[in-house]
């Protein structure tokens, strides 16, 4: 690992402007696009947002700890709430079904899109989750370059 660092923002939407920011000058120290920039900004985005509407119910009164590990090759952030526990069964159930919906010609229902955005721009999402202690989503994005040599060698193998 290069650098990391954390913030704690209070679940207030308004405070998702600072975060964003925080997030695309991450990306831009570890050389990311512009593009891929702003693609990780919009899913940490729906990350919190998520945060603050199922964990934490829309009440300003949670935080969310927020942790950016820079590497050479790839950027980790890290969401923590400590809100109301998530059933990560149905949020897999959920994406499975927003997948078929998109697959088909008909409207896709609202709900649930967020959490594929996330999954569509990540290379890797991970969630944690626990009654006692909030839930953990971890997200991972590498770089352009080092992703397709990650892919050309689990091809070779």
């Amino acid at each position: 690992m290069k650098e990391s660092f954390d913030i704690k923002v209070p679940s207030n939407p308004r405070m998702m402007q600072l975060v964003r920011k925080t997030i695309a000058q991450a990306c831009e120290m570890v050389g990311f696009s512009e593009s891929e920039i702003h693609a990780v900004t919009l899913a940490v985005d729906e990350g919190c947002t998520n945060i603050i509407r199922h964990c934490y119910q829309g009440s300003e009164t949670g935080h969310i700890v927020i942790r950016v590990r820079l590497y050479d090759d790839k950027i980790e952030i890290i969401l923590r709430d400590f809100g109301d526990e998530i059933d990560v069964e149905k949020l897999r159930k959920c994406v499975g079904k927003r997948n078929r919906e998109l697959e088909r010609t008909g409207p896709v229902r609202p709900g649930g899109l967020g959490v594929m955005l996330i999954h569509s721009i990540m290379d890797r999402v991970n969630y944690k989750t626990s009654q006692n202690s909030g839930t953990v989503l971890r997200l991972v994005k590498y770089l352009s370059d080092a992703r397709e040599k990650k892919i050309a060698s689990n091809s070779t193998t």
